[in-house]
């Protein structure tokens, strides 16, 4: 009740009407009640006598127009002559605007760029029709978790289910692209024919693909993205009809994407999966599982759960029925924007929420600004109340001053703010943002304009209604404001400083958490060499590699020449590199073991490597021996395993000796004996656990596409050239991808973590700034106001070191108090950054009280200015004080 008569009183003055506008209104209504009484006597019914009186004097409605234009036109001049006056005592007070217009600067730039990169992630809607009801499914097993679709059981996914309108199966393809002046490898998706349509996109040029092209045996056709044609046919639009040349193989060119089309992978081309299924007949067993997932449309009138138990249903039907390759495999849905976001949204989120906390900080420091201030307005505040301004209307120009000063702070802010979406997109890779656009457009800027208004509220709104409060009358008087007052005023400025330092460190012990949770991430042992290994990618496409004995001869040249390179201490080549996306997994057969039933054979990553592939990456041997170049196509079958497959399933006994096979007992598979086992390896990051792994010799199991790894004396980048050259000498048109350094994947791998820790402390950084400058800013003013009162102190005899005390002991009191309360509420908080934590738990207690102390001494050394500024004070200047 006491809100709704304040914001009456509030509001009221801009709604009142002059006596004039109520007499007027008095008289028009008297003629037309008048007319309507002579049309009522003529024989009118009197409701019909008073529709045609207003007719005949429309001036009453002309009336209420014209003032509803008079108040507009009220509402608009009061604002302008607040803001006018607003700009004017600004501009008296130089030092407190410069000061509160850049603290504001800072809040609201942070949180526009932070909100770029929130709208572009996670708010922005994709480029496809109704992407809300998109879903991608993929299948699950217990032993691995997400792993890639069947593509037979896809086949009964899109048969049997009713609560998809439509499924779309899409595997990710690669080629080599000829033609050209560089060798270059390009990737793409290989789709059912209904795929872009099901995503409601329509090609930029030519024509979508047609269901006849989802059989084997369809001609070649592609879909080029708009980046390849552009780069690559100049943009030519006769280019429709013509062939491309992929992996010395014609494909005819049917049409373009769309430019703002967007996929989780990059994507040069676009194939319907017949094409894709032509030269992969192991696609048809139900038992095959490469990089292939399924993306749903849910019919109009499906729920999410709904949906979900359909197709898990389904799942557990083709279980039963092909027990062999489908026992235990369930299915995983989740919506298509999640598979864009992958890990990036509880980064993008805590650094939201901290980027909040301070614009919060900046926002109570600015209060406090204007609370100290206000201490000179009150005689005129005083005097404007007396004379019969309402304390709505003051409330009102000093709300007005706060919005003009916050809009000040937002210009600069967004200058800010474009500054750092520019360094935020340097920071963060495209890759990471899965091709979301991160830049200053209309909705960032809605967003700045909202918090602008909010800003002006947060620290205008209190001390204008502390300096409205007291007593006019009072303050009139000799000797200015009130006793009263002045302590309700300190006790605000108290408890916004409080905040301040709450806030703070609530942001400090985030930042504390993230640096102990890298450092820990960063002191794990990875189980191969991080440094001096340089890394690359090729892939034998063409047709001269067709046969085993050309690739084996290709990587046998390879090593030979890239070996005699100066500063190559090592070389080898291998169909994995740790903390990348590419592996491959199969169930083996151990000898002897009892038989599991299907879906809980052991299923390790496999990898196919060269001799000397383990001294290379620094990998330890803990048992018997590496591959040699006698583990050739001739040989024995040989194989190694990793220490987590010995334990699991040898216990304690030697595995040296012992046998497995590829796949399940019944095919054509031979016997693999154990020749030695090395330690386990951070296959997929360091955050995540060590798996099942077994090395194959690549000359008894050739691979097309392999990693070639180089160890090298010095800085192995430096190589890339050299490396280059002698590939180019064995094959002019064999491109290579995927360069970079061990220690860049291992970057890599904690990119998320480190970009968050950077701009967490940044923020923590800038909060500790701005609550240490609170303190300050308390303490100075309640030293100006007791000057008086120190020099009775020191003139009755008091000591300096108890002024000291004195103030020190005032600001350490607030500071003990935010930091209790920082520490309740950061206890409560910091469980939301669990997923960004390593190692280090939400609420680990060396963090919180190391920050508690870094934030105490901070808190004490702001102290200590206004204090040594108290112990100077001269006594008998200060009884002169007034």
């Amino acid at each position: 009740m006491k809100l709704m008569a304040w914001l009456r009183s509030f509001a009221s003055p801009l709604f009142r009407r002059s006596p004039i506008e109520g007499e007027m209104e008095e008289e028009l209504r008297a003629h037309i009640q008048h007319r309507a009484d002579d049309l009522e006597r003529s024989g009118l019914p009197r409701k019909e006598a008073e529709r045609q009186a207003r007719i005949e004097f429309g001036g009453y409605q002309k009336f209420k127009e014209e003032c509803r234009e008079a108040l507009g036109t009220r509402l608009s001049q009061t604002f302008v002559q607040d803001v006018r006056y607003g700009l004017r005592m600004l501009r008296k007070s130089p030092g407190f605007t410069s000061v509160a217009v850049l603290t504001l600067a800072l809040g609201i730039g942070a949180n526009t760029a932070i909100f770029s990169v929130v709208y572009g992630v996670l708010l922005r809607s994709l480029p496809y029709k109704d992407p809300a009801r998109l879903v991608v499914l993929q299948e699950t097993t217990p032993m691995v978790g997400t792993v890639s679709v069947s593509y037979p059981n896809f086949l009964d996914w899109r048969a049997q289910s009713h609560t998809f309108s439509q499924l779309s199966v899409v595997q990710d393809v690669a080629f080599n692209l000829a033609g050209v002046s560089q060798p270059e490898s390009i990737s793409g998706h290989a789709v059912s024919p209904n795929f872009l349509s099901m995503m409601g996109v329509r090609p930029f040029l030519g024509r979508d693909f047609d269901s006849s092209e989802e059989k084997p045996g369809t001609p070649p056709v592609v879909l080029l993205s708009y980046r390849l044609w552009q780069s690559h046919l100049g943009g030519d639009r006769n280019a429709i009809g013509r062939t491309i040349t992929l992996d010395d193989r014609s494909f005819t060119i049917v049409g373009v994407l769309p430019p703002d089309y967007r996929s989780v992978e990059k994507l040069d081309v676009m194939l319907p999966i017949g094409v894709w299924l032509t030269n992969n007949s192991a696609a048809h067993e139900r038992g095959s599982r490469g990089d292939l997932l399924v993306i749903g449309r849910m019919s109009p009138d499906a729920g999410w759960q709904q949906a979900r138990a359909e197709i898990e249903g389904i799942a557990a039907r083709l279980a039963q029925e092909y027990p062999l390759s489908n026992n235990q495999f369930g299915v995983s849905l989740k919506p298509l924007r999640d598979a864009f976001v992958g890990d990036m949204r509880p980064a993008i989120l805590v650094l939201f929420g901290a980027v909040m906390f301070v614009l919060l900080i900046a926002s109570a420091n600015v209060a406090n600004l204007f609370l100290v201030r206000s201490a000179a307005r009150t005689r005129e505040i005083a005097v404007r109340i007396a004379l019969g301004a309402s304390r709505g209307r003051v409330i009102r120009q000093i709300l007005t001053e706060s919005f003009v000063l916050a809009c000040l702070g937002g210009i600069l802010g967004i200058g800010l703010a474009v500054g750092g979406i520019e360094g935020i997109s340097r920071l963060i890779s495209m890759d990471m943002l899965s091709g979301a656009t991160v830049d200053m457009n209309g909705a960032v800027l809605l967003f700045a304009a909202v918090v602008v208004v909010l800003s002006a509220f947060i620290f205008g709104l209190a001390p204008a209604m502390q300096l409205t409060k007291g007593d006019p009358q009072a303050e009139l008087k000799d000797g200015g404001k009130t006793v009263s007052a002045g302590a309700s005023q300190s006790r605000l400025r108290d408890a916004l400083a409080i905040a301040e330092i709450s806030l703070a460190l609530i942001l400090l012990a985030g930042a504390g958490l993230m640096i102990k949770s890298l450092y820990r991430l960063l002191s794990v042992d990875p189980g191969f060499q991080t440094e001096q290994v340089l890394t690359m990618r090729m892939d034998l496409r063409t047709a001269q590699y067709a046969k085993d004995i050309q690739v084996l001869n290709f990587w046998q040249q390879a090593l030979e020449r890239v070996r005699t390179l100066p500063g190559v201490e090592d070389v080898a080549v291998g169909t994995v590199v740790p903390l990348t996306d590419d592996h491959s997994r199969t169930d083996i057969t151990i000898e002897n073991m009892t038989l599991p039933e299907p879906g809980n054979f052991p299923h390790p990553d496999v990898h196919m490597v060269s001799p000397g592939y383990v001294n290379t990456l620094g990998i330890t041997l803990l048992r018997g021996r590496t591959f040699t170049d006698a583990d050739n196509e001739n040989a024995p079958l040989a194989g190694m395993i990793n220490g987590m497959l010995a334990k699991r399933y040898f216990g304690n006994e030697d595995p040296i000796g012992k046998r497995f096979m590829m796949g399940h007992p019944g095919k054509d598979n031979k016997w693999i004996t154990i020749v030695g086992m090395v330690g386990d390896t951070k296959l997929y990051g360091l955050a995540n656990p060590a798996r099942l792994e077994i090395y194959l010799p690549l000359r008894q199991f050739p691979q097309s596409e392999m990693e070639l790894l180089t160890k090298s004396a010095n800085d192995p980048a430096t190589l890339t050239s050299a490396i280059r050259n002698v590939i180019a000498s064995i094959d002019k048109n064999q491109p290579i991808t995927d360069i970079a350094t061990m220690k860049q994947l291992v970057r890599d791998s904690v990119s998320i973590r480190q970009i968050t820790l950077i701009l967490l402390g940044l923020f923590s950084g800038l909060a500790l700034l701005l609550a240490a400058i609170g303190i300050y800013g308390v303490l100075s003013y309640a030293v100006a106001l007791r000057t008086h009162e120190i020099g009775i102190r020191l003139a009755l005899g008091a000591q300096r070191a108890d002024v000291l005390r004195m103030v020190v002991g005032q600001g350490i009191r607030l500071a003990l108090v935010g930091v209790a309360l920082g520490l309740a509420v950061a206890l409560a908080l910091t469980r939301l950054m669990n997923t960004l934590l390593f190692g280090v738990g939400a609420n680990d207690p060396l963090t919180f009280v190391s920050v508690a102390i870094v934030l105490t001494i901070v808190a004490l050394t702001a102290c200590y200015i206004p204090a040594r500024r108290a112990m100077r004070v001269d006594p008998i200047i200060a009884l002169r004080y007034e």
